[in-house]
């Protein structure tokens, strides 16, 4: 949905009026007033609707996940994803799903058969048998995120069966504009070197030029102490009407990942999301 861009309101050339009363010269009076103030009336309401494009009405979102992400290939781009919407006005989180035909043995994934997809690294799968929580880590053979074998993230059994994937990480947009995207993540390392994390965007599956910032997360101090940093930054995004942004990271280590934390007493803290997620109108796109 695209709305009209916003014009100022131009006041009419009111006609002259003649000395004497003239009815006909009355009413085209009142048709130059009632037509400007439908006018401000269209534009008040546009300005004080609750959809995007250039209302004060307009389209933000606020996301987060509250569980841990984790990679497990350092070749491997995985997206960022969000199981909680705090907010929503013409943002939402939309996720890639699939569903196929295969069976697991220890942490080897055999897709027979593709119903829907694609299968994307970072997937977290389900289905009778298959552990909770699963994920796949990297695809081996195939074709690219159809039929083929994958590394999951647990080892476990399960004979031939339907499985399904979801990934709800999608940021979609109902409205055209620039919007301003802003998030924070917390990157853990678990190894005794310092290691780097890059972080970028995509719109609609294609990495957005210029987008990608690499942040250096220090090494642990020691057993059970390990390195954290908080990666936050914000991007500019000019998109259309449902179009999609996601954010896509690679750890140059598998040691490294981005943990969520429960609340905390002594003092009382609220729980620790793994990524946090703003989205907020800026502009209409330029004509």
């Amino acid at each position: 949905m695209t709305r009209p861009p916003l014009r100022p309101s131009k006041a009419p050339n009111l006609i002259v009026a003649r000395p004497e009363y003239d009815m006909q010269q009355q009413e085209l009076f009142k048709n130059q007033l009632r037509l400007y103030f439908n006018e401000l009336d269209n534009l008040s309401s546009a300005l004080l609707s609750d959809t995007g494009g250039g209302s004060l009405g307009l389209p933000y979102g606020a996301f987060l996940d509250s569980v841990t992400q984790k990679g497990g290939n350092t070749s491997t781009a995985y997206r960022f994803q969000y199981d909680t919407t705090d907010y929503s006005n013409g943002v939402s989180i939309v996720s890639h799903t699939a569903s196929f035909t295969g069976s697991i043995s220890t942490t080897t994934l055999t897709v027979s058969a593709v119903a829907s997809g694609p299968l994307l690294p970072g997937m977290t799968i389900s289905g009778t048998g298959v552990t909770i929580g699963t994920y796949i880590v990297v695809q081996l053979t195939g074709t690219t995120g159809s039929t083929g074998t994958y590394t999951v993230s647990a080892s476990q059994t399960v004979s031939s069966t339907t499985i399904t994937g979801n990934y709800p990480s999608k940021i979609t947009f109902n409205y055209s504009g620039i919007y301003n995207i802003q998030f924070s993540v917390q990157l853990e390392n678990q190894d005794s070197a310092q290691h780097d994390v890059d972080i970028w965007f995509a719109k609609n599956g294609t990495n957005v030029a210029n987008s990608n910032t690499q942040f250096t997360i220090p090494a642990r101090k020691s057993a059970g102490i390990y390195g954290y940093l908080c990666g936050a930054l914000n991007f500019y995004a000019d998109v259309e009407a449902n179009d999609f942004i996601e954010i896509f990271w690679n750890p140059s280590n598998v040691l490294v990942f981005a943990p969520a934390f429960a609340a905390k007493t002594t003092p009382t803290r609220p729980a620790t999301p793994s990524i946090i997620v703003t989205v907020t109108f800026v502009s209409r796109l330029p004509t």
